[in-house]
């Protein structure tokens, strides 16, 4: 077990307050096992990239690796922005 998977289940147990990030949390607040206490204390999401060496885009794995990820980490952060209410 992780630091912080056990961390989140201690919480979700009713044992403490912790301060995570939301994505180590998301599924228990998405499931209200957890709240967010201090809305106004979170910090502002940071930008996600993904950066490639030029011309290494047009490597066939690298472009697969590119198509795969960007849609999903998409609808990831979609999903975080809408638990919190940011967008």
């Amino acid at each position: 077990m992780e630091v912080v998977d056990g961390a989140v289940q201690r919480v979700a147990a009713g044992h403490g307050v912790t301060r995570m990030f939301l994505y180590h949390v998301a599924e228990e607040v998405k499931k209200g096992s957890l709240k967010i206490v201090l809305p106004d204390s979170e910090q502002a999401p940071l930008p996600v990239h993904l950066l490639t060496p030029h011309g290494r885009l047009s490597v066939p794995k690298v472009r697969a690796f590119v198509d795969f990820a960007a849609p999903r980490l998409r609808k990831h952060f979609k999903m975080l922005g809408s638990i919190t209410g940011a967008d």
